[in-house]
């Protein structure tokens, strides 16, 4: 038999996880594409522009990705436990 609460913990490291992937999806796309940008800018001499366009490129792979994972969470909370 299983313990009581066991179910519950398991359940909440799940939702650490899932919570922890989205703000990675988030934070890194965001922090590499600013960065990068900025050295575009230093390099050509045309800031803000490069730092902007990484941070809108950013924008659409966090985008994509946090969809990616609610479609994960979406099919997970689907399918019936066991």
């Amino acid at each position: 038999m299983d313990e009581p609460g066991k179910n519950d913990k398991l359940r909440q490291l799940q939702a650490i996880g899932m919570v922890w992937n989205v703000i990675v999806s988030i934070a890194l796309p965001t922090t590499l594409m600013a960065l990068g940008g900025r050295w575009l800018d230093r390099r050509l001499g045309s800031s803000p522009w490069m730092t902007i366009v990484g941070l809108l490129v950013a924008l659409g792979i966090s985008y994509l990705l946090v969809m990616r994972q609610a479609k994960k969470i979406a099919e997970m909370l689907k399918t019936p436990k066991s």
